[in-house]
């Protein structure tokens, strides 16, 4: 079933919270409604919206089409062998529903990921990450539908170019041309906690692996989150503003030596060091930082936040760009936004 509005106010469709409105709005609840919607060509300047958690309507307008997918329909497989389950996930699934879910049926995976807001058609587009783990590191297919072609297609996971925050759905020559339905996700039923984050591992030092189960780094990865980030009622925000950014290792002894002090950075496994951009806001002196309605987020710097819920998206702009330039000033670096802008 399709439903069409004109002229919507998607404000509570975003995690922000800012002004925005859309041309048309449309929710489809099966792909198999896709064909139709795209057939006559009459659709343009599209926009697929998940969760609204990692966008930022920057004029509180967009005039073009918002799409969005309400299926919400979740699969299970029987174990192999190997332990593998194999998962399937319609778009408009809940992340962080999919999360409790698996975890709450022992199946490892998901759930260094809990916590983060959004659907499974945005972590797949995002790459979605937290805590040592990635969105890709249990994707096994994506299943989308080409709004040029008409035709459905499935990437494998080497075909989705899956970067840090990327992938190939952010680099298509027309933009927003394949619409991610759903994916099929490899998860498994032996224990394999992701204990790299230096936190999980205090808090499960000494633990054996067989001895945890996924809802135990679930239970523990929101109490980090909820020291770290705004709940919904206290802010609205996109989570984690900027990207972390990645220097080469010449670049980074460099730059501390400059500072003549510590930088912490992550060795990766190309040499090069990535770099904590919550740091670089904190050391920069930007924490106290205010623009209109927008200001960074005093437990994490790296979230800019819709403060009193009377921000505008030019607020969290001029905010986003009194941060950059004096990060880039201080210390050489550009930080680059994590949340996609959206201009008209």
């Amino acid at each position: 079933m399709i439903t069409t509005t004109r002229d919507t106010d998607i404000r509570e469709m975003t995690t922000f919270g800012l002004p925005a409105e859309c041309g048309i709005l449309i929710e489809y609840t099966s792909p198999s409604d896709l064909p139709a919607l795209f057939a006559e060509g009459a659709l343009n300047n599209i926009l697929p919206l998940g969760g609204g958690s990692n966008l930022l309507f920057t004029t509180g307008r967009f005039a073009g089409t918002v799409v969005h997918c309400a299926d919400r329909t979740i699969t299970f497989g029987q174990p192999g062998a190997d332990g593998i389950v194999e998962v399937e996930a319609a778009a408009g699934v809940v992340l962080d529903e999919l999360c409790a879910l698996t975890c709450g049926k022992g199946l490892w995976g998901l759930e260094n990921l809990s916590g983060i807001p959004g659907e499974i058609g945005g972590a797949a587009v995002q790459n979605v990450g937290a805590y040592g783990t990635e969105f890709k590191d249990v994707v096994a297919k994506v299943h989308c539908f080409d709004t040029v072609s008409g035709e459905y297609l499935t990437l494998d996971n080497a075909a989705c170019r899956y970067g840090y925050r990327d992938s190939v759905f952010k680099h298509l020559d027309q933009p927003n041309t394949l619409l991610v339905v759903g994916v099929t996700l490899h998860l498994t039923t032996l224990p394999s906690p992701s204990l790299g984050y230096a936190a999980l591992a205090a808090r499960f030092a000494g633990a054996s692996p067989s001895t945890l189960t996924p809802g135990m780094l679930r239970e523990a990865i929101l109490t980090l989150r909820d020291g770290k980030l705004p709940a919904p009622s206290q802010a609205g925000s996109a989570g984690s503003f900027f990207k972390n950014p990645v220097i080469n290792a010449d670049s980074y002894d460099k730059l501390q030596r400059k500072l003549n002090k510590p930088v912490p950075g992550h060795v990766l496994p190309t040499g090069d060091v990535k770099l904590s951009a919550a740091w670089l806001i904190d050391n920069a002196g930007c924490k106290t930082f205010v623009a209109g309605g927008a200001r960074v987020w005093q437990q994490q710097p790296l979230v800019l936040v819709n403060a009193d819920g009377n921000a505008t998206g030019a607020d969290i702009v001029a905010l986003e760009n009194a941060i950059r330039t004096v990060v880039q000033e201080q210390f050489g670096i550009s930080l680059e936004p994590e949340v996609i802008h959206i201009w008209a």
